[in-house]
């Protein structure tokens, strides 16, 4: 017979499993007739899998790999499909993991291969998006009737990512950028830059998403796909920066906005990295420069001469008394930064983060924010500046001489304009009221609701 127990807030369900044995496990039941209900189906449903009326969550043949090629071929998006074939493949299908029967994929197996790519050297997002994949697979495994147990992937602990500090232009650096992009990226780049479209979406635009009567442009398609990564279309306006661009992309051949010299779209495994690298170069924005003595690279020496130097001033090999070639060292930025660079550029102008949120079309605002958002230390300074008013280059007050042993003199402090007017404006009840009260007292009511984020007290209370 079944049993119920209640520990705490939780009901326990025991009953007769599948094997025979008892088991016993957590509901979602609220009170003790829904747990007794729970309990009673089942051990009617174990009952039936002893029966052999209904399958065992043993009961597959399949292997993870065949599992996983199902899923591919069949539950996979398509926008994704390549990316998780090739991922699928290196670390599932043709690897030991992926021989395994579904029965012996078990939470401790599948922690033990995390744990191996951890020693390996894979990061932890990589593992991480390889442990949710899998959790999908199982998941539209059940729902599909190929595998009746659970899901191996719900206990697996998600490894911890460490945040990355990406590199962004600002709104200079993007006019400096661009010139000294070819001709034939151009347009592809400034559409990144100026309205943070990926580089799918740069490629699949065409001539007849850009309406010039109403300055808009819609974004439906990612490559030949008939829907971004979102899985929906939207309409952006056109930014005045932008519009000799979509105009010289109008001109091309072809029915793409951006297309190849051929009139062609441009392809996946085209490259825009190199290109963006080599144009930050000739724009200037590097982190330094590396001289390298040419003679020595000819004679094929096994050190050649090499120094780095923020400048590429003219500097001499001390060996051979050459001058040193100076080569640029391009700033670590992705193709992708540039859509990072667009939600900056937005932000640090004061555009709110919502309307930053549907130019990037993010379905969550925290991804608009928490990812996409580079505000440096100077942002966050004009922040404050522009809140109290503080000069641009406040100085700290100076310390008047001592009157006497080591007691120091009063000291002056000079106060903005803002700050001087909000202290006339002052009564001088108020100001005395909290002047005179001793140390270790209650706060100031001015200390609760001027907070960010902070609730106002309400009435009554």
């Amino acid at each position: 017979m079944a049993y119920v127990r209640q520990r705490g807030e939780i009901w326990y369900v025991g009953f007769r499993g599948a094997t025979g044995g008892w088991t016993e496990k957590a509901s979602k039941a609220q009170s003790k007739t829904e747990a007794r209900r729970l309990a009673t189906d089942l051990e009617r449903q174990a009952e039936r899998q002893r029966l052999g009326l209904e399958a065992l969550p043993t009961d597959s043949t399949q292997t993870l790999a065949e599992l996983c090629s199902w899923w591919i071929a069949n539950r996979c998006p398509e926008a994704t499909r390549k990316k998780q074939r090739l991922s699928l493949t290196a670390h599932v299908i043709e690897t030991k993991l992926g021989s395994l029967p579904l029965r012996a994929v078990t939470t401790t197996v599948l922690e033990s291969t995390f744990a191996t790519m951890e020693s390996d050297g894979y990061k932890p997002g990589t593992i991480n998006k390889l442990r949710s994949t899998l959790h999908t697979i199982f998941s539209r495994a059940r729902k599909s009737g190929l595998w009746n147990g659970p899901n191996p992937l719900t206990d697996t602990e998600p490894r911890k990512v460490s945040r990355v500090v990406r590199d962004t232009l600002s709104a200079e650096e993007v006019e400096l950028l661009l010139p000294r992009v070819s001709e034939d990226w151009r347009g592809f780049f400034a559409v990144a830059a100026y309205l943070g479209l990926r580089k799918g979406e740069c490629a699949g635009l065409r001539k007849t998403d850009v309406d010039l009567k109403q300055g808009t442009l819609t974004v439906r398609a990612s490559y030949d796909r008939d829907t971004t990564k979102g899985g929906h279309a939207d309409v952006l306006p056109i930014p005045p920066p932008l519009l000799r661009y979509i105009q010289a992309g109008l001109e091309t051949d072809g029915p793409h906005l951006f297309p190849m010299s051929d009139g062609s779209m441009r392809p996946e495994n085209s490259g825009p990295q190199r290109v963006l690298l080599h144009a930050l170069g000739r724009a200037g924005l590097v982190e330094g420069f590396e001289h390298v003595c040419r003679r020595c690279k000819a004679l094929k020496l096994k050190e050649v001469h090499t120094e780095r130097h923020r400048d590429n001033a003219p500097r001499t090999c001390p060996i051979h008394e050459v001058r040193l070639w100076p080569r640029a060292i391009p700033r670590k930025l992705r193709f992708h930064d540039l859509r990072h660079s667009c939600a900056t550029v937005l932000l640090r102008a004061g555009v709110d983060v919502h309307r930053v949120q549907r130019i990037l079309r993010h379905a969550d605002v925290r991804t608009t924010t928490g990812t996409y958002a580079h505000l440096g230390v100077e942002d966050l300074r004009r922040g404050l500046e522009q809140t109290y008013g503080l000069p641009a280059a406040a100085q700290p007050p100076q310390e008047a001489r001592a009157v006497s042993g080591n007691v120091p003199a009063r000291v002056e402090i000079t106060l903005s304009e803002p700050a001087r007017q909000a202290a006339k404006s002052a009564t001088p009840q108020a100001i005395s009221k909290w002047a005179e009260q001793g140390s270790n007292l209650r706060q100031a009511p001015c200390k609760g609701a001027a907070l960010p984020l902070s609730y106002p007290p309400q009435a009554g209370r």
